[in-house]
């Protein structure tokens, strides 16, 4: 069985959650875990906060920390995650959950849907899914243009429905609780609930003066509804992200 790597993302603001879900996920398993550390929006970034993510580092055997010293978006953190990882298959989660049993690595062990590589969403949330390596290069990662938090989820929805005619796979586990916490970055515009309007406004689903860009998707009454709240034909091209990231796995065997 392959073995996996368990990715986080956080921010400031969520400190504290990360610290539990680290020590949660070390009681349950010795998995490499990477956590991308998010920057604050036009903000220096604190040291002090640097300084505790590094020593939260320092208690466990196998954690790795990446730091972004300026603000990027949740599909540039997905997306970083996914690269740095020397595994092929990457449970992706947020820090504002809680994994109380080792139902989802037993899941990951011992279900046959994992010999083929895909994208795996547990108990119908991005909150915790499964991503592969070879699956997430067919689609050509998350959309990067994406600038702030939202619509990941609906943007990777509906590229795979465009392209495998089909849903991908939803997994039940036990022993995870989604906390569903509301802290954001404030110096980032709101759309919807926590969610940037700058994401919303660029993948179609709303209009705003201050933000002038063209729109990812489009009305079409014959389009593809996935995750949205309407059908939708994409308006703008995908464009691979990351072209040389299969040649690496096809080749560094070879080094």
């Amino acid at each position: 069985m392959e073995k996996l790597t368990i990715g986080i993302t956080t921010f400031s603001k969520r400190f504290s959650y990360l610290e539990n879900i680290v020590n949660q996920i070390r009681k349950l398993t010795d998995y490499d875990i990477l956590i991308v550390v998010n920057g604050d929006y036009k903000e220096d970034f604190n040291d002090d906060y640097r300084k505790n993510v590094l020593n939260l580092c320092l208690n466990y055997n196998n954690v790795y920390p990446i730091f972004f010293t300026e603000q990027r978006g949740l599909s540039k953190l997905w997306n970083t995650l996914i690269i740095h990882s020397k595994t092929n298959w990457n449970l992706l989660i947020n820090e504002d959950i809680e994994i109380e049993t080792d139902d989802i690595f037993n899941v990951f062990k011992h279900d046959p849907i994992f010999n083929e590589p895909d994208l795996i969403r547990i108990n119908g949330s991005f909150s915790h899914f499964f991503i592969h390596k070879k699956r997430i290069d067919e689609l050509g990662y998350f959309d990067e243009r994406l600038l702030g938090f939202g619509e990941e989820d609906g943007d990777i929805t509906y590229r795979y429905l465009k392209m495998y005619k089909k849903y991908f796979i939803d997994r039940s586990s036990g022993g995870i609780k989604n906390l569903v916490i509301y802290d954001r970055d404030e110096n980032i515009k709101p759309g919807v609930w926590k969610y940037s309007l700058f994401n919303r406004v660029f993948a179609g689903f709303l209009n705003d003066d201050s933000i002038d860009i063209d729109k990812k998707y489009i009305f079409d009454e014959n389009g593809i509804k996935g995750m949205f709240d309407f059908p939708v034909k994409s308006n703008l091209q995908n464009i691979k992200q990351y072209p040389y990231e299969s040649f690496f796995n096809k080749n560094k065997i070879k080094l």
